[in-house]
This record gives structure tokens, C-alpha cells and sequence, in this order.
């Protein structure tokens, strides 16, 4: 006669742990990403904390930032501040970067929003860089077209910018003659046509780290395509630089799905 007290007893105290349960996991806190792959296309990206837009590149298992890393996400970040910046806008790629100091800036990252943030290999940025099979990223004719990318165009050859080269130890101004990309140096991200991915930027602007060693893709404002060896153009207007820094390099970071 006295189980059926027992056995509302029980289920009086099952129904509050329950209700204690999902009220503690409606109050606790859940990490940034939550170790969850992140969903994006390219008409609706993935967006960080650092308001970084992620899409996907087909044939990886990461997404990709469609602009390089500025100079205000850098210092956000934990980053040290740009030893100079032309134009003070903080929305242009932050450079001087060490392949291992990039590398550590990801960690830190990845570290805050639970998700793993890195460099891409140099397999993937290859992948990023669609519609690359022919001679040049643009097309198969040289000199590139006008505003194609931020490369060294005919706007670098104004007083000041001769002026501050020269203050930074480059005694010959090289520029790819008739291109004209509209600034001098440095643009801020996304100022030049995404590719057919939604990406900005991967050739020119500023070199970018690959995570297979400290070797850099895509070129720079200073890339005016003459390789110093065999005098011919290089395809990709790009240097690669095995050490571990050097005053052009910056960053795009990937996130893995």
C-alpha cells in the first residue's frame, strides 16, 4: 500500500533533476564554435569574431577568408600593432609578419573562438587560386589588365613613394609598365574584384604565408614580375621566401571544417 508514495517520491525528484539539467544547460556558457563545423557558402560566409567571412573551397575540407588579415584584425587579435601603416585605415593587410609569428597568431585564435584557425597549405591556396590554368592568373597576355590586383603599377613611381622606398633600403623602383592599379602600395582588403570563389586579393596586395614551410604565394604591392634568375615573368607574379620573415609577407587565414 505505501509504493505508491514511494514512486511519486521518484518521479517528483527525476522531474527535478531534469528541470535542473536543462535549466544548467541553458545558463552555461558554450565555447565560441563550440568545436562545431562551420556552415557557409559563398552568397552566405561564415563570420568570425573578428568579423573575418569564411567560404568554402571545393576539393578542401576548410573554408577560406575571402580577404587577407587587415591591420585591425591583426592588433585585435593579440597581434602586436603595424610598424607603420600608409594611410592609418587599419582595414589594410597587416605585414612585417614572421612565418612562425603568423603561425602563433592563429594558435591564439583558434585557442579563443574553439575552432582551428591556420594557414592554408599551399595545396589549398593553389585551390583557392581558380581559374589559374592559364599563363597568368588573368588571362595568357602580358602586362596584366588595370586594376586586375594591387601589383607594382605606375602609381609607384610618384616623389613620395620613391622617397619612402628609398627610406626603407630599395634603391631601384621597379613597376610593370601601362598597369595602373590605383595605389601606390598597400590597398585595403577587398578594393580589387573577388575571384569566381568570393576570394580578394590572392595575387598581390601583400605575400601570403602557406602553412608547408615559410614560403609565400600570390605576390605584392612590390611584384613587378621580372624573377632576378632567368629575366622572364613570373606566372604568378609571386617571390618565395625561405626564411622566417621578411617586410612584405602577411596572412589569410583558413578555418577546417
Amino acid at each position: 500500500m505505501k509504493s505508491a508514495p514511494v514512486l511519486s517520491l521518484m518521479a517528483r525528484v527525476a522531474a527535478c533533476s531534469a528541470f535542473c539539467l536543462l535549466t544548467h544547460c541553458s545558463t552555461t556558457p558554450v565555447p565560441a564554435g563550440g568545436g562545431e563545423a562551420p556552415a557557409a557558402t559563398a552568397a552566405s560566409p561564415f563570420v568570425n569574431s573578428l568579423g573575418m567571412k569564411f567560404v568554402p573551397v571545393p576539393g578542401t575540407n576548410i573554408l577560406m577568408c575571402t580577404t587577407e588579415t587587415t591591420e585591425h584584425q591583426w592588433v585585435t587579435g593579440g597581434g602586436a600593432p603595424p610598424l607603420d601603416s600608409w594611410g592609418n585605415s587599419g582595414n589594410q593587410p597587416q605585414w612585417d609578419i614572421g612565418w612562425n609569428e603568423a603561425k602563433k597568431w592563429c594558435e591564439q585564435l583558434s585557442l579563443k573562438e574553439g575552432r582551428r584557425y591556420r594557414l592554408p597549405t599551399n595545396a589549398e591556396w593553389s585551390a583557392a587560386a581558380v581559374g589559374a590554368s592559364t599563363p597568368y592568373p588573368w588571362g595568357s597576355a602580358w602586362p596584366p589588365p588595370s586594376n586586375f590586383a594591387n601589383y607594382s603599377g605606375e602609381e609607384r613611381k610618384i616623389d613620395g613613394m620613391k622617397n619612402y622606398l628609398k627610406g626603407n633600403g630599395v634603391q631601384k623602383l621597379s613597376v610593370i609598365k601601362g598597369f595602373h592599379d590605383g595605389n601606390p602600395t598597400r590597398a585595403a582588403v577587398g578594393s580589387y574584384p573577388a575571384n569566381a570563389l568570393g576570394i580578394h586579393d590572392l595575387f598581390g596586395n601583400v605575400d601570403e604565408w602557406v602553412s608547408d614551410g615559410p614560403m609565400t604565394r600570390g605576390g605584392s604591392s612590390n611584384s613587378a614580375g621580372d624573377d632576378e634568375n632567368t629575366g622572364k615573368k613570373r606566372r604568378e607574379l609571386e617571390t618565395y621566401y625561405p626564411t622566417s620573415g621578411q617586410s612584405e609577407a602577411g596572412l589569410r587565414l583558413v578555418v577546417e571544417r
